[in-house]
C-alpha cells in the first residue's frame, strides 16, 4: 500500500495552500504551480504503484550452517525487474538478533532491469538459535514523496551450532569403570566387566556367568551378576543457573561449559555409547542421543538451543531429581558441568556417589571470566577444599578456566587420579 511520506504530505499542504492562495489573489501562475506540485505527487504515486509491484528481494546468510565462531555474513538482495527507475529500498532491522547493530540496510535508487546487493558483516557468530523476522523492504520514489511497504517470506530462525573440541581421549570418562572408593581402581578397560552380586538365576538367561559353588549350598541355579564398565548409558547434565553466569557473550562461563559438555558428549556418542544430556534449565529438558550420526547431529542441535534460565540451585534439583525416582536414579554414569561450585552442591554430589552413581565434574571457574580477573591476568582457582572433598569421596574433578586449551583440559594425560585437579 502506498502512502505518503512526511515530505510528501509538507508537498500536499504546499499543495493546498497554493491553490487557496491562487483563488483568493486570482492569479493563474499559482494555479499552475500547485497543479505541478499536485502532479509531482500523482508521478511519484503511479511510479511507486508500477516499479514496486516488479520489486524482488531476498537474503541469504553465509555459511548456511554457521558453527560459533565463523565469520559470517548477512547478503541482501533487491531486484528491480521494470523498465522504470526503481525506488531506495530499505530494509529496517532484518539481521534481527544476529547483530547488535539496528540500523538498516539501504539501496540507492535502482535503475531499471537492475540488480544490487549489500552485505553486513562479517561478524563471529554466536551459539544460539537467533530469530530473524520477516523482509520488509520499504520503497520510496527518488524524491522522497511516497512511500511503499512490501513483505517478502516469512521470518527465519538462524542456528548457530556450539564449536566442540574432538577428543581422542576423556579423562572424564577414564574412571567410570570404577566401583571403589577414594579413586582406589583404575580406568575401565573395554571388555572388563566388575562383579556386583549373586542372585537366584531366571528362566531364559544365559548360563555363562553361574556361580556353581553358591549353586551347590542353596541348590537352587545361581548367578553371578557382572558390570561391563563400558556398557550401558551415560548421563551428562549441563548447569544452566541464570544467576551464576559471569562474562561477556560470547565469551561467558556458559558458553565454555556448554563447550566442555558437548564435546565429552561427543567423544561418548564416538565410542559407540549412548548418552542422556540432561538441561538444567527454567523448565528441564531431556535428550537421548543414540551413537551414530543422527545422535550426533541432534547433540548439535540440542546444544544450540541450551539457554541459562534455570532459577532454582542446582543442588535442590539434584536432590529432587534423585529423590523422586526421575532420571537420575536410572543411571550409573554420571558427568555433570557446573558453572560455579559451592559446599550444597558438593554435598548433593556426593549423596549421589554414595548411591553408587560413578561421578565426575568439570567445574567452569567463573573467577576467570570477571573483568578484575581479565584485566589483572591472574589465573583464578576453584577452592581446594570442595575439590579434596570430592575427590576423597571418588569423585573426579576437572576445572576449566577462561583461557585454558579444553582439549588439553579434557583429554588424558591431564589427569592421574581423583586428586589430580585437588592438590
Amino acid at each position: 500500500m502506498a502512502r505518503p511520506t512526511a515530505r510528501g504530505l509538507a508537498l500536499l499542504g504546499i499543495v493546498v495552500g497554493t491553490y487557496v492562495a491562487a483563488r483568493v489573489v486570482g492569479t493563474w501562475e499559482l494555479y499552475l504551480l500547485s497543479f505541478a506540485f499536485l502532479a509531482a505527487l500523482l508521478v511519484s504515486w503511479l511510479m511507486v504503484l508500477a516499479t514496486g509491484r516488479k520489486l524482488e528481494a531476498g537474503r541469504s546468510l553465509i555459511p548456511a550452517r554457521p558453527t560459533a565462531g565463523d565469520d559470517m555474513v548477512l547478503s541482501f538482495r533487491v531486484k528491480n525487474g521494470s523498465l522504470l527507475p526503481g525506488l531506495q529500498v530499505t530494509f529496517g532491522h532484518a539481521a534481527g538478533d544476529l547483530s547488535a547493530d539496528h540500523e538498516g540496510v539501504a539501496f540507492e535508487g535502482l535503475g531499471p532491469r537492475s540488480e544490487r546487493v549489500a552485505d553486513t558483516g562479517p561478524q563471529p557468530a554466536w551459539r544460539g538459535i537467533h530469530h530473524l523476522p520477516a523482509l520488509v523492504a520499504d520503497g520510496e520514489d527518488p524524491l522522497g514523496l511516497i512511500r511503499m511497504r512490501r513483505r517478502f517470506g516469512e521470518p527465519l530462525d538462524v542456528t548457530v551450532y556450539p564449536r566442540l573440541v574432538h577428543l581422542h581421549s576423556c579423562a572424564l570418562l577414564a574412571d567410570m569403570g570404577a566401583r571403589g572408593e577414594q579413586g582406589r581402581r583404575g580406568p575401565a578397560t573395554l571388555g572388563a566387566a566388575e562383579f556386583r552380586a549373586i542372585r537366584p538365576h531366571h528362566p531364559g538367561e544365559p548360563l555363562s556367568h553361574m556361580d556353581w559353588k553358591s549353586t551347590a549350598k542353596t541348590g537352587t541355579l545361581m548367578l553371578r551378576e557382572m558390570d561391563d564398565p563400558t556398557s550401558g548409558d551415560v548421563t551428562l547434565l549441563l548447569d544452566g543457573t541464570a544467576s551464576l553466569v559471569v562474562g561477556q557473550p560470547p565469551r561467558t562461563n556458559y558458553e565454555l561449559a556448554v563447550q566442555a559438555a558437548g564435546s565429552a558428549a561427543d567423544f561418548t556418542l564416538r565410542a559407540g555409547r549412548a548418552v542422556n544430556l540432561l538441561f538444567h534449565e527454567n523448565r528441564w529438558r531431556q535428550a537421548r542421543l543414540s551413537p551414530d550420526a543422527g545422535g550426533r547431529r541432534q547433540l548439535l542441535e540440542t546444544l544450540a538451543a541450551a539457554v541459562p534460565d534455570a532459577r532454582t540451585p542446582l543442588h535442590h534439583a539434584l536432590r529432587r531429581l534423585g529423590a523422586d525416582g526421575g532420571r537420575l536414579m536410572r543411571t550409573k554414569i554420571l558427568t555433570v558441568v557446573v558453572l560455579s561450585l559451592d559446599e550444597e552442591l558438593a554435598h548433593a554430589l556426593i549423596a549421589l556417589r554414595g548411591e553408587g552413581v560413578q561421578i565426575s565434574v568439570v567445574s567452569v571457574v567463573s573467577g576467570s571470566f570477571t573483568s578484575a580477573a581479565i584485566r589483572s591476568g591472574t589465573p583464578a582457582t576453584e577452592s581446594q577444599g570442595l575439590l579434596l572433598s570430592l575427590a576423597s569421596r571418588g569423585v573426579l574433578c576437572l576445572s576449566v578456566s577462561r583461557d585454558d586449551d579444553l582439549l588439553s583440559a579434557l583429554s588424558i594425560g591431564q589427569v592421574e587420579s581423583p586428586y589430580a585437579h585437588a592438590r
